[in-house]
């Protein structure tokens, strides 16, 4: 008996003990449920306050970035309210009861094109034919006002007109403001450089012209035609008019030997210029006259005629084939081909180079005279 007492006695310890273990995980759990919904509520509350903060942010930017828009909103927004009513009215005045609808061909239109050059200036997108909409439907609903104010019961040309300016004068603060967008000024350097870009633009249009108007043309069999053009270094001759491409060199780069083509054109230019060459003027006694009163030789050729394109030259070139005869670089009497080789210049201008250095020897032994 005593064994069987004692074990019920310890079960019922045993029992008692887990209930109150039982008891504390359930008041455990309900703290930490209770917790955990405190935390779900601070968490809640803590967003909520985020959330507001964002918004009253993204709210405060908008209104900073578009503090223009609401400055102008008033002075757009009532004009437009006002015509619209006055059209609506006018429209039922004619047409009855669907004649409320007058607003959207009159004043719908009009704003349905400002709102869109406004869109399409943002994307930077052409807007001409959108602003031509809106000034165009801008008339129309002006004209519809003015009729308007002209039918009204005591109105007039006064009540006409105000009505008029009303229609179309909220679009027109509108297209002020957000037709075009904001551009960034230019730098001056920006502007310097987009000013050489174009000038030299407009030079290489200028070339191109010249070229065309400079080329020869090949035909074929067939009747087809090729335009063939001479390739090699020019500067544009005779701004005014019609600008030609006269041969040039430039310092650094090599002069490429002219064709056979160009070859043969300078030899006519050669023969030609000789051939206008004046005769020398020789007396009965065998020597020239001398018009002009300076001491000639008697072999003395007539006065040399400097081209136009080497004139600044000129002198140079002569001194520089004078040099090249005492140094024995040239012969003595050197052919106009070899001072055209040694010069590296045209023929015709080797001519009068030749003629100058060969037959002048300057002012003070007598010589000829040298034009330009």
């Amino acid at each position: 008996m005593s064994n069987w007492a004692d074990t019920r006695r310890a079960d019922r310890v045993a029992a008692a003990e887990q209930a109150r273990e039982n008891q504390r995980m359930v008041f455990e759990q309900r703290r930490a449920d209770k917790a955990a919904d405190a935390e779900l509520r601070r968490q809640a509350a803590e967003q909520a306050r985020a959330d507001r903060a964002a918004a009253v942010a993204k709210l405060t930017g908008w209104t900073r970035d578009h503090a223009l828009d609401l400055m102008f909103l008033p002075v757009i927004l009532v004009p437009a309210v006002l015509a619209w009513k006055a059209m609506a009215d006018y429209g039922h005045t004619i047409f009855g009861g669907p004649g409320v609808l007058l607003p959207l061909f009159s004043e719908g239109a009009m704003w349905v094109f400002a709102f869109a050059v406004a869109l399409a200036a943002r994307a930077d997108r052409p807007t001409g034919w959108l602003k031509a909409g809106t000034w165009v439907f801008a008339a129309v609903a002006a004209a519809l006002n003015f009729t308007h104010g002209l039918d009204v019961p005591g109105g007039g040309i006064g009540h006409g007109v105000v009505m008029a300016l009303v229609s179309v004068g909220g679009v027109v603060v509108h297209q002020l403001v957000h037709a075009n967008p904001l551009r960034t000024r230019r730098t001056p350097a920006e502007r310097a450089a987009a000013k050489l870009t174009r000038d030299a633009q407009r030079r290489l249009h200028k070339v191109r012209r010249a070229a065309v108007r400079q080329a020869a043309a090949q035909v074929g069999a067939d009747g087809t035609a090729t335009l063939l053009y001479r390739p090699g270094t020019f500067v544009l001759r005779g701004g005014v008019g019609r600008p030609r491409l006269s041969p040039a060199t430039v310092a650094g780069l090599p002069v490429n030997p002219p064709g056979d083509e160009v070859r043969e054109g300078l030899a006519e230019e050669v023969a030609a210029y000789l051939a206008a060459l004046p005769a020398p003027d020789v007396t009965a006694a065998g020597k020239t006259s001398n018009p002009s009163g300076r001491g000639q030789t008697p072999a003395q050729a007539p006065a040399v005629q400097v081209p136009a394109e080497i004139a600044d030259k000129f002198g140079g070139y002569v001194a520089r084939v004078r040099a090249a005869i005492d140094s024995g670089r040239l012969p003595a009497e050197p052919s106009k081909d070899a001072v055209r080789k040694f010069l590296r210049i045209r023929a015709t201008h080797a001519a009068a180079v030749w003629q100058a250095a060969t037959h002048d020897d300057g002012p003070d032994d007598g010589g000829q005279e040298v034009t330009a």
